[in-house]
């Protein structure tokens, strides 16, 4: 099974690298963009480690970087990132998702 990032997801992965290039420099931005991207490449072998996202029917949370970000997939033929956001934030909502292709 492939992992496969959606356009939502790399957008999501530009300004994370955008923001860390600018709050610290390309070391920093390089080693958040690799604490995100890791975990989620693992997901090729084990696609459903991450629990499903309790109000979003077949789509999986799994927190990355020491708990700073969620990734959101579901898993079809592949398994397809659809959004990376910072935890904090608010829930991201289930249309958000769902429009996501």
């Amino acid at each position: 099974m492939r992992v496969k990032f959606l356009a939502q997801a790399k957008e999501d992965m530009a300004e994370i690298q955008q923001y860390y290039r600018q709050a610290g420099g390309s070391v920093l931005a390089k080693k958040m963009l690799r604490q995100i991207k890791l975990p989620v490449l693992k997901l090729e072998n084990n696609p459903k480690i991450a629990p499903l996202y309790e109000i979003a029917p077949g789509i999986h949370r799994l927190a990355v970087a020491g708990g700073a970000f969620l990734v959101f997939y579901r898993v079809l033929a592949d398994v397809e990132v659809l959004h990376i956001r910072r935890a904090e934030r608010e829930p991201v909502a289930v249309e958000v998702l769902e429009e996501i292709k």
